[in-house]
């Protein structure tokens, strides 16, 4: 009787987990819709208060059911793994705080303590919604390592991820409070996706349509699409549920494009960290110099403006609050602006392996330095930077310092022309660094030559750095392109770089994204020229480069198009941002490598 009755309450147990992991998932998604209604549609005292007791019946529901998960042993977690071990301390204090708020809560629901100043701080429903948004973000997370676990497609997850957040943000956008007089969903959606591919280019203006609360949301988008949903999501992931498994680690090391799996929980935080402070950092020189200008006289007004733009700018995403971007007269001439501006967009097109790199050598730079102060002997490291390093920041300087050197020479009087000698220089740098998949115009894009608009065609082309917030075809494939076709003149049967040799699998992959990508421009072209008729094929093909490459830059094109060419925009925008053969191996299996090779054959090429 003994071992039946042990069978029997292990399957209730089960079956009560089962129950409770589906209560918790249930309250982790209608938490944050709670919020979207709140703050999307008009409120009233007493929709309010309706939604204040709601969220602390959520809270209440939250917590009972996490209690009954840590009392009945959740057996789906493996509490064995190290990083679990180590951030055990961090889930217990969650579990204190979530518990504290809703004893709390349910005390003074219940009236079982007089009202104080410290119950009226606990029961506040800010800090009610805060506790329950977190908790449920962990829990989400949670789920979200479980999909990790199973047998998916990375480049699939990946796909799936960023279309799932373009169709909530055109959700979101077409609420009421997020917008002055509504907005038809095509251009919602265009919106949502420009955002979200931290691409730039917009069918509306974006402050004359978009609310204070729709702006938010945008910014958001932004962030979140420069981060990658995949990064804050798998950040959680590993930090909080201590989610290990090789399996885990080999899903995310694809979907971070990083080959050590045993520091991927390493590679996440930094990843947050780096972003989050530069765009502080960003956010705070943007208010320094625009504070106290005329059009900056309210604080909460200057600080959005500093915070968006810097968000905007690191992500690479080219969104402003101002109608006439970087162009409007309120920071025309403010060069400062421009400056920090065409710095952050540098700093998020070189890509996090370069942060990291760059870290680790001023972590051994300090670390000599106080060998150094001790009398102890300094250590020697033969190669500080890394190849990728090496590649990215060299074809970095030749393509921002040419191109700017270009402009000044070709656009001194030209769109250049009404701005000051110290205007010209930093207004010809931006013009530099924004086709690496910005967006920002600080000029009139149609007063330009046509030589330098088809070098910013080149240069959108081109793009950023690999794992970074830029779009294009990378730096360092147009780098291995053109050190091939010098390789093949000198009659080089290999690529040396920099005393190492580049394998042919990176060589093939390069020529694969040009190829494809030429291909796919040449299609969005021609279906954006068979839908407008009416406009200059130049100014579509601009358009096309912009949206494929995740630029944003426009020459007043994109509001002019039917909804159809529109959604051609949005296609072009998703897959430059998914990238181009992440999109192909979504839909693609990869094949077995052969046991066998067949011979070769040489064929004409010329």
């Amino acid at each position: 009787m003994i071992q039946p009755t042990g069978r029997f309450f292990r399957r209730l147990q089960r079956v009560v987990l089962r129950m409770v992991g589906v209560t918790v998932l249930l309250i982790s998604i209608l938490a944050p819709l709670g919020v979207v209604y709140m703050f999307g549609f008009p409120q009233t005292d007493t929709s309010m208060r309706y939604l204040a007791t709601g969220y602390q019946t959520l809270l209440i529901a939250m917590w009972v059911a996490l209690t009954l998960r840590v009392l009945l042993g959740d057996t789906s977690e493996d509490n064995n793994t190290r990083l679990n071990k180590r951030n055990r301390t961090i889930l217990l204090g969650a579990y204190v705080a979530l518990t504290l708020v809703a004893v709390f809560n349910l005390a003074v629901r219940s009236r079982w303590l007089a009202p104080d100043a410290f119950l009226d701080t606990v029961s506040a429903p800010w800090l009610v919604i805060a506790t329950l948004l977190v908790a449920s973000f962990i829990e989400l997370a949670r789920a979200f390592s479980g999909i990790l676990s199973r047998q998916v497609n990375p480049s699939s997850i990946l796909a799936g991820s960023f279309l799932l957040l373009i169709l909530l943000g055109s959700g979101l956008l077409m609420l009421p409070n997020c917008t002055h007089h509504g907005i038809a969903y095509v251009d919602s959606l265009f919106t949502a996706a420009s955002a979200v591919c931290v691409t730039g280019l917009s069918t509306v203006v974006v402050p004359e349509t978009f609310t204070t609360t729709g702006q938010v949301v945008i910014l958001i988008l932004i962030q979140v699409g420069g981060l990658g949903i995949m990064t804050i999501t798998s950040f959680f992931a590993l930090f909080f549920m201590g989610q290990t498994s090789l399996k885990s680690q080999i899903q995310l090391g694809d979907l971070l494009s990083s080959d050590k799996m045993g520091g991927l929980g390493k590679t996440l935080v930094k990843i947050i960290t780096v972003t989050l402070s530069v765009e502080a950092l960003g956010a705070l020189l943007l208010y320094g110099v625009v504070d106290g200008h005329e059009g900056f006289t309210a604080d909460g007004q200057t600080l959005f403006f500093s915070i968006f733009h810097s968000v905007s700018a690191f992500c690479n995403a080219g969104f402003s609050t101002l109608p006439g971007n970087l162009y409007d007269p309120l920071v025309r001439h403010l060069w400062g602006v421009h400056l920090i501006i065409s710095w952050l967009i540098i700093f998020g097109s070189i890509g996090f392996p370069i942060f990291s790199n760059f870290l680790v050598i001023v972590g051994r730079k300090v670390t000599n330095l106080m060998r150094t102060l001790r009398h102890r002997p300094r250590v020697r490291y033969p190669r500080q930077w890394s190849l990728n390093s090496f590649i990215v920041l060299k074809t970095t300087a030749m393509l921002v310092g040419g191109a700017w050197l270009y402009m000044l020479a070709a656009e001194w009087n030209h769109s250049l022309a009404e701005f000051s000698f110290l205007g010209k220089l930093s207004q010809a740098f931006l013009a530099a660094v924004t086709p690496r998949t910005a967006g920002f115009n600080g000029v009139d894009m149609q007063q330009m030559l046509p030589a330098t608009l088809l070098l910013t065609m080149v240069l959108m082309w081109i793009g950023g750095a690999p794992q970074s917030t830029a779009g294009g075809a990378k730096v360092t494939t147009f780098y291995l392109l053109v050190k091939n076709i010098v390789g093949t003149i000198r009659g080089n049967a290999t690529i040396n770089v920099h005393n190492r040799e580049i394998p042919a699998n990176s060589v093939r992959r390069a020529f694969a994204v040009v190829g494809v990508s030429f291909v796919i421009l040449v299609v969005g072209v021609a279906l954006l020229a068979f839908l407008e008729p009416d406009i200059a094929l130049m100014a579509l093909a601009f358009e096309a480069v912009s949206a494929l490459c995740t630029v944003g830059l426009s020459l007043n094109v994109t509001p002019e198009l039917g909804e159809a060419a529109k959604l051609v925009l949005v296609v072009l925008m998703f897959v430059g941002r998914v990238g181009i053969i992440g999109i192909m191996m979504a839909f693609i299996q990869p094949q077995p490598d052969r046991p066998y090779t067949y011979p070769e054959e040489d064929i004409l090429i010329n």
